[in-house]
């Protein structure tokens, strides 16, 4: 056997590593896609079935009650099982309520079936990002998050545009149904595709799923103490609330009240998750080099502008389309960022992972009620005008919680602190 292939057997040489990383980011594109594509459209759904902006509102955030359960009660769980599995899984349920959605007329339905898909997406993020982490090395965690980020939502992007154009192929309603059935057979190949692609974990890095069933209860003693990691989780929560109340609901629902189409709404969306998935990268990187909390600050400071643009400038498609670019900077480091200082603050990994899924669904679930609550009594760029209130409260909490990043990262454990095969 030559020495490039007993290399290439190794399941911690470089080439092998280096490999897997590559299989494991393309699956996860096209993951983004599956999971992102109809995400933008959900809340004008609901509106097109007759359902109010603060039904919206809550049917978006609706998969946080999943994502909760799933995140609380399977915390041990997930990191157990194969890799291939968890995400096959993922993507299949996820697809199943896609199907589902495609097939209702009304939008309590839409709402029963988002919170469905939220156990998808639970096995999706939660295995994802644990696998992610597995395969950096010690000190370039917060790296490792913005890649895996950046690959789930440079899928993620695709769906604005292409779904806008793949709704507006017929009217109304119709055009949404229809959004959503390609969206559930896009999720049932990326399964096949996790299932062939994925790299497995070593055999004593997960267990049988007979026995990873037994795992199933409260996560335990996750080592959440002190003023800095509960705030730290905050902002956590804080930078789901930015995704799902702001980018997913209250941007969309102004365009519509712009009166624009399927089409432009997409448009605009995409302009979105560009600077989402450049501003996911780049403040990793950012705040890798230069420290968590300037990134933060900086990123929530501009997010408040833009916001409080939004919701008090005269609407069009093109203060849309260039206020909703602006805001993905915001929406696209709050997502990261956060991620990070857990990941700093917790010295053990699978712990910081729980921790920040449970801050991330408690921080979705809540921001779509409070957003349901607003637009009960408010316009909706009043509403808008409240968040930007909250993204500058916010700031003076990353002042408080201060700086998590070590200068001194260590490097132990070589090219994969945990191997797989």
């Amino acid at each position: 056997m030559t020495n490039l292939a007993r290399l290439e057997r190794m399941p911690s040489g470089r080439t092998a590593a280096r490999r897997s990383d590559r299989a494991f980011l393309a699956v996860v594109v096209v993951a983004g896609v599956g999971l992102g594509l109809t995400a933008p459209f959900t809340a004008v759904l609901v509106t097109a079935l007759h359902g109010s902006p603060a039904a919206a509102a809550v049917v978006v955030s609706s998969m946080g009650l999943s994502l909760l359960v799933s995140d609380t009660f399977c915390s041990r769980l997930i990191p157990r099982l194969d890799s291939r599995l968890a995400i096959s899984a993922a993507m299949v349920v996820f697809g199943l309520g896609s199907a589902v959605t495609a097939a209702t007329t009304t939008w309590h339905v839409v709402g029963l079936a988002r919170i469905g898909q939220g156990f998808g997406a639970a096995l999706f993020m939660s295995g994802g990002m644990h696998l992610a982490l597995h395969l950096a090395r010690r000190g370039d965690e917060a790296a490792a998050i913005g890649s895996f980020n950046a690959a789930w939502f440079a899928g993620v992007a695709t769906g604005p545009l292409g779904g806008g154009l793949i709704a507006s192929l017929l009217p109304g309603a119709d055009g949404l149904r229809l959004l959503f059935g390609v969206c559930a057979a896009v999720n049932l190949v990326g399964a096949v595709l996790a299932w062939n692609l994925i790299p497995r974990r070593s055999s004593s890095e997960h267990v049988p799923l007979r026995q990873a069933v037994r795992t199933i209860g409260l996560p335990g003693d996750l080592g959440i103490r002190g003023a800095r990691v509960r705030g730290a989780l905050v902002l956590v929560g804080l930078g789901q609330g930015v995704r799902s109340a702001i980018a997913m609901t209250l941007i969309p629902l102004v365009a519509e009240g712009a009166g624009m189409g399927w089409a432009a709404i997409g448009v605009a969306l995409a302009a979105l998750a560009l600077t989402d998935v450049t501003s996911m990268q780049t403040s990793s990187t950012w705040s890798d080099r230069w420290g968590r909390r300037p990134v933060l600050v900086a990123a929530l400071g501009f997010g408040c502008v833009t916001t409080g643009l939004l919701g008090i400038v005269p609407t069009s498609l093109p203060v849309v389309v260039a206020l909703a670019f602006l805001a993905g900077v915001t929406v696209g480091t709050t997502w990261v960022v956060p991620a990070a200082m857990i990941v700093d603050l917790l010295p053990d990994r699978e712990h910081a992972v729980v921790a920040y899924r449970i801050a991330s669904d408690v921080g979705m679930l809540a921001s779509g009620l409070l957003v349901g609550a607003a637009l009960l009594v408010l316009p909706i760029h009043a509403t808008l005008g409240v968040a930007a209130g909250l993204l500058l409260l916010s700031i003076l909490l990353a002042l408080v919680v201060g700086e998590t990043r070590s200068s001194h990262p260590t490097t132990a454990g070589g090219t994969h602190a945990l191997p797989i095969d």
